[in-house]
Protein backbone atom coordinates (compact mmCIF):
# COMPACT_ATOMS: atom_id res chain seq x y z
CA UNK A 1 0.00 0.00 0.00
CA UNK A 2 1.17 3.42 -0.94
CA UNK A 3 2.28 5.73 1.69
CA UNK A 4 -1.10 8.06 2.81
CA UNK A 5 -0.91 11.69 2.76
CA UNK A 6 -2.86 13.93 3.80
CA UNK A 7 -5.69 16.43 2.96
CA UNK A 8 -6.67 19.99 3.01
CA UNK A 9 -10.22 21.04 2.84
CA UNK A 10 -10.38 23.33 -0.27
CA UNK A 11 -13.93 25.05 -1.47
CA UNK A 12 -16.92 24.36 -0.26
CA UNK A 13 -19.68 24.03 -2.50
CA UNK A 14 -23.58 24.05 -1.90
CA UNK A 15 -26.05 24.14 -5.09
CA UNK A 16 -29.10 22.78 -6.93
CA UNK A 17 -28.87 20.20 -9.61
CA UNK A 18 -30.93 20.91 -12.28
CA UNK A 19 -34.51 19.00 -12.27
CA UNK A 20 -34.92 16.26 -15.16
CA UNK A 21 -31.39 15.55 -15.41
CA UNK A 22 -28.73 12.37 -14.78
CA UNK A 23 -27.93 12.62 -10.96
CA UNK A 24 -24.82 11.21 -11.23
CA UNK A 25 -23.44 12.99 -14.48
CA UNK A 26 -24.63 16.26 -13.39
CA UNK A 27 -22.73 15.76 -10.35
CA UNK A 28 -19.44 14.55 -12.77
CA UNK A 29 -19.60 17.68 -14.96
CA UNK A 30 -20.30 19.85 -12.07
CA UNK A 31 -16.68 18.65 -10.79
CA UNK A 32 -15.13 18.82 -14.11
CA UNK A 33 -16.33 22.26 -15.18
CA UNK A 34 -15.30 23.48 -11.84
CA UNK A 35 -11.88 21.74 -11.29
CA UNK A 36 -13.05 19.79 -8.49
CA UNK A 37 -10.60 16.87 -8.88
CA UNK A 38 -10.85 15.00 -5.15
CA UNK A 39 -13.44 15.43 -2.17
CA UNK A 40 -16.47 14.04 -0.76
CA UNK A 41 -19.97 15.17 -1.80
CA UNK A 42 -23.56 14.92 -0.13
CA UNK A 43 -27.37 15.07 -1.61
CA UNK A 44 -30.62 15.07 -0.59
CA UNK A 45 -33.55 15.58 -2.38
CA UNK A 46 -36.00 13.47 -4.89
CA UNK A 47 -36.08 11.82 -7.99
CA UNK A 48 -37.84 11.17 -10.76
CA UNK A 49 -36.84 7.02 -11.26
CA UNK A 50 -33.63 5.71 -10.14
CA UNK A 51 -31.06 2.79 -10.95
CA UNK A 52 -28.67 1.46 -8.26
CA UNK A 53 -26.61 -1.82 -8.29
CA UNK A 54 -25.53 -4.18 -5.74
CA UNK A 55 -22.01 -5.51 -6.51
CA UNK A 56 -22.42 -9.63 -6.34
CA UNK A 57 -18.45 -10.22 -4.93
CA UNK A 58 -19.01 -14.54 -6.42
CA UNK A 59 -20.31 -13.19 -9.83
CA UNK A 60 -17.87 -9.59 -9.89
CA UNK A 61 -20.45 -7.64 -11.30
CA UNK A 62 -23.49 -5.31 -10.33
CA UNK A 63 -26.74 -6.56 -9.84
CA UNK A 64 -28.88 -3.58 -11.13
CA UNK A 65 -32.37 -2.27 -9.60
CA UNK A 66 -34.35 0.20 -11.93
CA UNK A 67 -36.82 1.85 -10.18
CA UNK A 68 -39.42 3.48 -11.76
CA UNK A 69 -41.22 5.53 -9.32
CA UNK A 70 -40.87 8.94 -7.67
CA UNK A 71 -38.89 8.20 -4.90
CA UNK A 72 -37.24 10.23 -2.29
CA UNK A 73 -33.70 10.84 -1.81
CA UNK A 74 -33.10 10.51 1.96
CA UNK A 75 -28.85 10.52 1.25
CA UNK A 76 -26.42 10.01 -1.07
CA UNK A 77 -23.29 9.86 0.26
CA UNK A 78 -19.78 9.39 -1.63
CA UNK A 79 -16.29 10.23 -3.19
CA UNK A 80 -14.76 12.31 -6.09
CA UNK A 81 -11.75 11.40 -7.80
CA UNK A 82 -10.47 10.76 -11.03
CA UNK A 83 -11.19 8.24 -13.30
CA UNK A 84 -9.85 8.36 -17.31
CA UNK A 85 -8.54 12.27 -16.59
CA UNK A 86 -11.87 13.02 -15.58
CA UNK A 87 -13.63 13.50 -12.19
CA UNK A 88 -15.37 10.41 -11.39
CA UNK A 89 -18.25 10.30 -8.29
CA UNK A 90 -18.65 7.13 -6.63
CA UNK A 91 -22.03 7.80 -4.51
CA UNK A 92 -23.89 5.43 -2.67
CA UNK A 93 -27.95 6.43 -1.92
CA UNK A 94 -30.74 5.38 0.37
CA UNK A 95 -34.16 6.22 -1.37
CA UNK A 96 -37.93 6.00 0.39
CA UNK A 97 -40.82 5.40 -1.81
CA UNK A 98 -44.40 6.61 -1.10
CA UNK A 99 -45.15 3.92 1.18
CA UNK A 100 -41.99 5.16 3.14
CA UNK A 101 -39.90 1.66 2.06
CA UNK A 102 -36.31 2.31 1.51
CA UNK A 103 -34.12 0.93 -1.05
CA UNK A 104 -30.53 1.88 -1.04
CA UNK A 105 -27.21 0.87 -3.04
CA UNK A 106 -24.29 2.10 -5.55
CA UNK A 107 -25.37 5.11 -7.76
CA UNK A 108 -25.47 4.24 -11.39
CA UNK A 109 -26.56 6.05 -14.62
CA UNK A 110 -30.32 6.54 -15.08
CA UNK A 111 -31.37 8.35 -12.12
CA UNK A 112 -33.59 11.49 -13.38
CA UNK A 113 -33.55 14.69 -10.80
CA UNK A 114 -36.72 15.81 -9.60
CA UNK A 115 -34.86 18.45 -7.30
CA UNK A 116 -31.91 18.09 -5.44
CA UNK A 117 -29.68 19.98 -3.25
CA UNK A 118 -25.91 19.08 -3.27
CA UNK A 119 -23.15 19.40 -1.02
CA UNK A 120 -19.33 19.13 -2.57
CA UNK A 121 -16.11 19.27 0.06
CA UNK A 122 -13.01 19.61 -1.61
CA UNK A 123 -9.98 18.04 -1.01
CA UNK A 124 -6.44 19.10 -2.14
CA UNK A 125 -3.40 16.95 -2.59
CA UNK A 126 -2.85 14.59 -4.74
CA UNK A 127 -6.17 13.22 -6.40
CA UNK A 128 -7.04 9.46 -6.34
CA UNK A 129 -6.88 7.61 -9.49
CA UNK A 130 -8.82 5.10 -9.79
CA UNK A 131 -7.67 2.10 -12.06
CA UNK A 132 -9.43 -1.33 -12.84
CA UNK A 133 -8.71 -3.84 -9.78
CA UNK A 134 -7.84 -7.66 -11.23
CA UNK A 135 -9.05 -9.15 -8.34
CA UNK A 136 -12.07 -7.72 -7.53
CA UNK A 137 -12.83 -6.55 -11.19
CA UNK A 138 -13.96 -2.81 -9.36
CA UNK A 139 -12.36 0.80 -10.39
CA UNK A 140 -10.39 1.13 -7.31
CA UNK A 141 -8.02 4.00 -5.98
CA UNK A 142 -4.71 2.99 -7.31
Amino acid sequence: MAEEKPYLTGRTYIFRLPKGKDLLESLADFCHDNQVKCGVVNVVGSVVNATVGYYDQSKKKYEKKVINEEMELLSLMGNISIQDNRPMVHAHVVLADSEFNTVGGHLLPGTKIYVCEAYIQELVGEPKVRRSDKVTKLSLWA
